[in-house]
């Protein structure tokens, strides 16, 4: 057996790690150091590797195998995908090197190790249909993280799990459909069958409007650390597996309508966040809401493959990342400051005054997310506005109201948050609340990290173009 493999490295090593790992979780912060050094190395080795995979080290060639086989399946990770497992791997480094400090389970390291190598294996394996597998295992160890210690699973958690293997079976059916439509490729209706299996399983997974209901009870259960980086990562593995499912198979990517009515429900579920955050008055909660708005926007971006989508969805992975550990960072930090705070709007009142930089770092984060100009996700915005509207006048109001709907909520928590409770304590009077000097400057370099990536997109976000590189029949322009 040649262990000289890129899974070797990229998918059995951190697995073997993670499970090591269980005899110190205990030891938190040893075990997120361990996790975060692994990850990091990780991320910056996949980034400089060479993609003909033959490494030169002390003087000697060592030529590495893209494939391994297992009990008849293949591990595939090649040079050109590398750059998504760099991608994977930076997450995981990001949210357990920040999230140090919050009171979340001793298991995350270990878990979201487990799970970032899960991801991979799930992008890497052949057949594809047994990614499903992997991905219903990636589900029940992440219900470890979404129910908080001591507490049943709640009705979300439940929802959740069951959605989510409910589209186990369509994937797998789909997989069924696969064989007979190579064996017999101008049968129209297997085609038909198995097109509609395969998106009915991604929706599900996706949790595309509207079968997106657990989220907000979810998001209000769950500690916003594990909650950003569970679907974070789930967000960003299925779009690019829905990107190789579609490279990979001519007969989905030809069928007519597939990508119109990709483009559609991308459209509906990006109105549906905004409409509903519009609404929302609990913080917490308006997580899930983002969630949702950029599923959306992925799966339009997906949609609109042959009109630049690509390109935009490809610039998103990483903005999207930053506002995503923003967002969740100052809610998490602003929770541990004052326990008394429940996320409402009623217990947020007057916080300015309390917690400027928190507030402000809230307030930049969505604001990122909503797409404004020198934010990071505005590049990608753009050229996913202007993809659509070039296409059809019909998806412009539709966005323009979403949009609305997000800067509504945003203007109501700005509110909010500058409008003091005259039956409140003064400020002096909660001093113990008061921001320290490192919290002030990890907020300011979020910031400013935000800022960066949005007024230099050519420098931040141009290397992740690579993530596209592997789909050479769904863009072969690129």
């Amino acid at each position: 057996m040649n262990l000289l493999t890129t899974p070797t490295i990229w998918i059995f090593l951190p697995v073997l790690f993670s499970l090591l790992l269980i005899l110190v979780h205990r030891l938190h912060k040893l075990s997120v150091w361990i996790v975060c050094t692994i990850s990091l190395l990780l991320a910056v080795v996949a980034m400089i590797f060479p993609q003909n995979l033959d490494l030169r080290l002390f003087g000697r060639n060592f030529l590495f195998d893209d494939t391994f086989l297992i009990l008849n399946r293949a591990l595939i990770i090649t040079g050109t995908e590398l750059k998504t497992v760099a991608m994977l791997y930076l997450f995981s480094f990001l949210w357990n090197i920040a999230g140090m400090r919050f009171s979340v389970s001793r298991w995350f390291p270990t878990i979201s190790l487990t799970i970032t190598a899960l991801w991979v294996s799930a992008l890497a394996v052949e057949p594809f249909l047994y990614a499903a597998l992997i991905v219903e295992l990636i589900v029940l160890i992440s219900v470890v993280l979404l129910t908080p210690r001591g507490e049943q699973a709640g009705s979300g958690v439940m929802r959740y799990l069951v959605l989510q293997t409910i589209a186990l079976p369509f994937i797998l059916l789909s997989g069924w459909m696969v064989t007979g439509i190579e064996s017999a490729p101008s049968a129209s209706t297997l085609i038909l069958r198995g097109a509609v299996l395969i998106l009915i399983g991604f929706s599900l997974w996706l949790a595309v409007f509207p079968l997106h209901t657990w989220l907000p009870m979810l998001a209000d259960k769950t500690h916003p650390w594990v909650f950003s980086f569970v679907f974070l990562m789930q967000q960003s593995g299925l779009s690019i597996f829905l990107l190789k499912v579609l490279d990979q198979f001519a007969w989905l990517r030809n069928l007519n309508g597939v990508f119109p009515a990709m483009q559609w429900v991308g459209v509906l579920t990006v109105l549906a966040g905004g409409v509903l955050a519009s609404m929302q008055t609990k913080v917490n909660r308006i997580l899930a809401y983002l969630i949702l708005i950029e599923t959306g926007y992925s799966v339009l971006a997906i949609g609109l493959i042959s009109q630049g989508g690509g390109e935009a969805l490809a610039l998103s992975f990483l903005p999207r990342a930053l506002a995503y550990l923003q967002y969740a960072y100052t809610l998490s930090s602003i929770q541990q400051i004052a326990p008394e705070i429940d996320g409402g709007f009623p217990s947020l009142r007057g916080l300015f005054t309390r917690l400027p930089f928190h507030s402000m770092s809230l307030i930049i984060s969505l604001l990122s997310l909503l797409g404004l100009p020198a934010l990071g996700l505005f590049p990608a915005r753009r050229m996913l506005w202007n993809s659509g509207a070039g296409l059809t006048l019909h998806y412009t109001p539709l966005l323009g109201l979403a949009v609305a709907g997000m800067a509504l909520f945003i203007l109501r928590l700005m509110d909010t948050l500058l409008t003091t409770d005259p039956n409140a304590p003064s400020p002096t009077l909660t001093a113990q609340g008061e921001e320290s000097i490192w919290q002030i400057l990890v907020l300011c370099f979020f910031t400013l990290l935000s800022l960066l990536v949005g007024i230099f997109p050519q420098v931040f976000l141009n290397p992740f173009l690579g993530i596209l590189e592997p789909f050479i029949h769904l863009l072969p322009s690129s």
